[in-house]
């Protein structure tokens, strides 16, 4: 965990600073937090597990990809949304400390926001049951809520458990899912390996359609027909209108989805998010698709 997350120094500075910690975040920068009151939440796993660790009250603001729990958007302060967030936007605010998953951007704003007085550290993005447990005992860490964190961890580490459970019972071969992001001139950006959309199709027992290609991708017609989707998997935000364009579409039509109407939607800051309640979600989710599984 140390070499992605860093940790704490257990010693304080001075005997009249003991709330100061030194923090080495996922970029190995060392950060001098205190014990933060005015957190300012850049990226939806880090407030969705500040909520968990019953810290919401010392948050400040949030971005809008922290769709979970669905209160946080209601109640605290929008930093808009995590790759576009404004420097002075985020200070402006007055954070006493700016907590930020490694993806989040521009790059030039949050070189402003390392450049200020504010404490700002940098969190571990990567869509892994690993990452969420260490992110989960880093964040406690920073909040100064060891036991909390313990807790929050048994509690993630035994939903995976039964995750894990459920899968091994699951009939073979897998069920194979498609997750479309977008439509672009009537072409589906769909995900590949190295997303979370990827990550969620293996938690729930699933293969990935386009597990050949890395990263995001735009499909023609020639590559959509092989690769068979059973399963289309879509943000529920963006579902009603990415179905119907895909239904429109001579080459989807030939495939098992198609022809079955084969979609599933799922609000995706829950699904992609891979916050400590990942496990639920992934249970979630795979049950729903596994009603598209053709009795053997």
């Amino acid at each position: 965990m140390a070499a992605a997350f860093g940790g704490a120094a257990a010693s304080a500075h001075s005997s009249g600073e003991m709330a100061q910690r030194d923090i080495t975040d996922c970029r190995g920068r060392r950060v001098v937090v205190g014990t933060p009151q005015r957190i300012a939440c850049i990226g939806g796993a880090i407030t969705e597990t500040l909520y968990a660790l019953d810290a919401q009250d010392r948050i400040v603001a949030v971005d809008t990809t922290s769709t979970w729990p669905v209160e946080a958007l209601q109640k605290k302060k929008s930093l808009g949304y995590m790759r576009t967030v404004s420097a002075e936007g985020v200070l402006s605010l007055q954070p006493d400390l700016v907590l930020s998953l490694n993806d989040a951007g521009p790059p030039t704003a949050i070189e402003q926001l390392m450049a200020s007085s504010v404490p700002v550290v940098m969190v571990d993005s990567t869509p892994t049951p690993e990452t969420i447990l260490n992110r989960t005992r880093f964040l406690a860490t920073i909040i100064n809520s060891p036991k909390e964190g313990d807790a929050l961890c048994q509690t993630i580490s035994e939903g995976f458990d039964a995750l894990a459970q459920w899968r091994r019972a699951l009939p073979t071969p897998p069920l194979k899912v498609l997750f479309v992001m977008s439509m672009q001139n009537g072409r589906p950006m769909v995900a590949g390996t190295g997303t979370a959309a990827d990550s969620m199709i293996k938690l729930t027992g699933c293969v990935n359609a386009a597990g050949s290609m890395h990263g995001y991708k735009m499909l023609n017609d020639e590559a959509l027909i092989p690769m068979a989707p059973q399963v289309v998997l879509l943000m529920a935000q963006s579902a009603s209108r990415i179905q119907s364009e895909l239904m429109g579409s001579v080459a989807f039509q030939q495939t098992p989805a198609g022809q079955s109407k084969g979609f599933v939607p799922m609000e995706g800051g829950r699904m992609l998010g891979f916050g400590p309640d990942t496990p639920h979600v992934a249970l979630e989710l795979g049950r729903r698709l596994s009603i598209f599984r053709k009795p053997s």
